[in-house]
């Protein structure tokens, strides 16, 4: 990226990028922009992200792509040169398939609104959300920004412009009914009583003059009218900064009028916008053509004009045409009395106007559309923002599932007394997160999260929107740190982890087909917990120095390969991840336990949280050992304590605790309560021990 651009876009890119370009003609400006040459002529620009807007991405860094841009402002091709995204890769989310993605992009007119949103209609990069986006943003701002200094988007109202390109073949009708073409109807009665002229119901109720007027500037409209040949030929005759005004008229009353043979002026009709009024002359008049409309009424008078901006007239702002009628071309009215004008209203229709949508909603020619039950105008909204509201459901889902956990944690209590519901509860759940949480929604935190927030956390300049760009990740971040802070480590890793998950989930399939399960002694174990605290730091210094290395090195994590590409990937990959889920059928959690970075950094960061709500008696440890046996992960140590940092809060410990069958100083109390009982109410009453809980 720090090379030249002339030495960047290289034959091969400027064929991708522009397709068709013969070469470029020069490179020059700040940011640096190629003029590039088709037929011997400039027809666009060629440009790079990375010196036009300076993006950031997922990673914190820039990345460099190549944007083709026609001087009809639209994309013509992009090329990905360099970028250093965690989840792109020769052996991730191929690069190609990003540009795939981003190919969506050629043709479209930068000067029309672009919506940006993280939903999943982006399959080919699923689980690269956020870097799609932010690199779709990127080419936009670059490109309408190259677009603005190249005076391609200079409209008559500021940031608006007129769209005279887009076409659809329409009837009459239908331009009728969007205000692309106006009509003004009258009768002799609505014009006699204008005069205060008396006529007969009879004559009142015949036609006077029926008027169609319209902007047939853009091809949406002239094109329809004219037709495509004749439409060309019209645009021909006008110059830089005029607008094609055709009238159209039916009905007895002509609004040329007869006075044209002796003055220039056309006397029955005018142009007023605002304070300004436009008279139209002959020297304003062009040779017109027949109207080829399909459904076209039968027309006995058409005339075509050109309005010019050095008369006043602009072409986005509301104006209206106005017929004059003289009481002295009418019937038997007073001589003196002064003529009266009809008017006709006029706005150019807003799909021929290019433009964001708050600037067309400011300049009145859009109503508002409002979203979340009509709080929020869309059009004010950013690009995060429309991906959460159009992930609301996602988002509640979200919610839903940790208020669940959230719930589970508050009465553990009470569920933990139930052993079946506690199991038919943990396992539930585990699998919502595998397949919805994980599969479904992507939402698989890694250390390159952890990293990344740290990064932007030393980072004046990193713009946190980047984070917000995937809602369902920040939303689990930020309940994780919350987490953190009340239990430590084990709620993220026990409960919402969707690898976790899935090894847990395999564990408990392989203990029902008996297969035999291998527990590591204490000592060994609390040397192997060491080993994914060194694989933290050795990623942490790595990403001090590159943050894309750190993302290679994260492949310790088999996270993307199982969860975020659901195994669709190169197969060392895939047998890694299955070897590891291999292992946690013998060994539950064989990952998490001694070889997650993850789990490691969250375990440094939760150390000290402020909640410590697993139960444990005097006699947890001595001489009780029922739970260092049944503690799935063996955070339990022989003398009872359980080791919070290697706890997964999966509650098994506090349902031997209260399970009066399995925990021994309950049982013993049972057995003598049962003893007392069947004593009676004469037999000796024999002292019960107490027993905490």
């Amino acid at each position: 990226m720090n090379d030249p651009l002339a030495t960047r876009i290289t034959p091969e890119v400027l064929a991708e990028t522009f397709p068709g370009a013969e070469g470029i003609k020069e490179i020059a400006g700040d940011p640096p922009i190629a003029s590039v040459l088709m037929d011997g002529e400039v027809a666009g620009y060629a440009f790079s992200t990375h010196e036009t807007v300076h993006p950031q991405g997922y990673s914190g860094e820039s990345f460099d792509i190549i944007v083709g841009l026609g001087l009809d402002s639209r994309i013509t091709g992009t090329t990905i040169l360099e970028t250093h995204e965690p989840m792109l890769g020769p052996n991730l989310i191929p690069v190609e398939r990003m540009s795939d993605y981003l190919d969506s992009l050629t043709g479209m007119d930068v000067r029309r609104p672009v919506r940006i949103t993280g939903q999943r209609g982006v399959d080919g990069v699923a689980g690269a959300t956020i870097s799609a986006t932010a690199m779709h943003s990127a080419i936009i701002q670059a490109s309408r920004k190259v677009a603005r200094i190249e005076g391609m988007v200079a409209g008559s109202t500021g940031p608006l412009a007129l769209d005279r390109d887009s076409y659809d073949d329409e009837t009459w009708a239908q331009l009728e009914a969007d205000g692309s073409v106006a009509t003004l109807d009258l009768t002799r009665g609505e014009v006699a009583d204008r005069l205060g002229v008396k006529i007969s119901e009879d004559e009142a109720k015949e036609p006077f003059v029926t008027l169609h007027v319209a902007i047939a500037t853009p091809a949406g409209i002239g094109r329809n009218l004219f037709g495509a040949k004749w439409y060309t030929n019209h645009l021909a005759q006008l110059e830089l900064g005029e607008h094609l005004l055709v009238i159209m008229g039916e009905g007895p009353y002509s609004w040329r009028g007869p006075s044209m043979q002796m003055t220039d002026i056309f006397q029955r009709i005018q142009i007023v916008q605002g304070d300004k009024t436009i008279r139209l002359t002959k020297n304003d008049q062009l040779r017109h053509t027949a109207i080829r409309t399909e459904g076209a009424p039968r027309l006995n008078e058409i005339g075509l004009f050109r309005l010019s901006s050095d008369s006043g007239f602009d072409v986005l702002a509301p104006w209206r045409f106005e017929l004059l009628v003289d009481p002295q071309e009418f019937g038997n009215a007073a001589g003196d009395a002064e003529p009266v004008s009809f008017s006709l209203p006029y706005r150019m229709p807003a799909r021929y106007v290019l433009g964001e949508d708050a600037d067309l909603e400011a300049a009145g020619l859009k109503e508002p559309t409002y979203v979340l039950f009509g709080l929020l105008k869309e059009s004010g909204l950013n690009n995060w923002q429309r991906v959460w509201i159009s992930r609301l459901p996602s988002i509640a889902g979200l919610g839903a599932l940790l208020l669940t956990l959230t719930g589970i944690l508050f009465f553990q209590d009470a569920i933990t007394r139930r052993r079946r519901l506690h199991r038919w509860l943990r396992l539930g759940f585990l699998a919502v997160v595998v397949v919805w949480l994980g599969w479904m929604m992507d939402a698989q935190l890694t250390i390159i999260n952890v990293i990344s927030y740290f990064s932007a956390a030393f980072d004046a300049n990193y713009d946190w929107a980047v984070f917000l760009i995937d809602p369902l990740v920040f939303i689990l971040s930020v309940y994780v740190a919350l987490t953190l802070l009340l239990w430590g480590r084990g709620v993220f890793c026990g409960w919402l982890c969707p690898f976790g998950a899935l090894q847990e989930l395999l564990a408990n399939g392989a203990r029902w087909l008996k297969v035999p399960q291998v527990t590591i002694p204490e000592t060994l174990q609390t040397r192997l917990w060491t080993l994914k605290y060194v694989v933290v730091v050795v990623i942490a210094v790595i990403a001090v120095y590159s943050m894309s290395t750190a993302s290679k090195a994260a492949e310790v994590e088999p996270f993307k390969t199982a969860i975020i590409l659901g195994f669709d990937r190169a197969w060392p990959y895939v047998l890694y991840a299955g070897l590891l889920l291999t292992a946690s059928l013998f060994i539950e959690r064989f990952f998490c336990r001694f070889m997650c970075p993850l789990g490691g950094a969250l375990t440094i960061l939760g150390r000290f949280h402020l909640l410590h709500w697993l139960k444990r008696r005097p006699q947890c440890g001595n001489p009780c050992h029922v739970c260092e046996k049944s503690c799935p992960v063996g955070a339990v140590h022989s003398d009872g304590k359980i080791n919070m940092n290697e706890c997964f809060q999966c509650l098994d410990c506090q349902v031997d605790y209260y399970d009066d069958r399995t925990c021994p100083p309950l049982a013993a109390r049972r057995k003598r309560i049962s003893r007392l009982a069947e004593a009676g109410p004469s037999g000796e009453r024999p002292a019960v021990a107490a027993v905490n809980g």
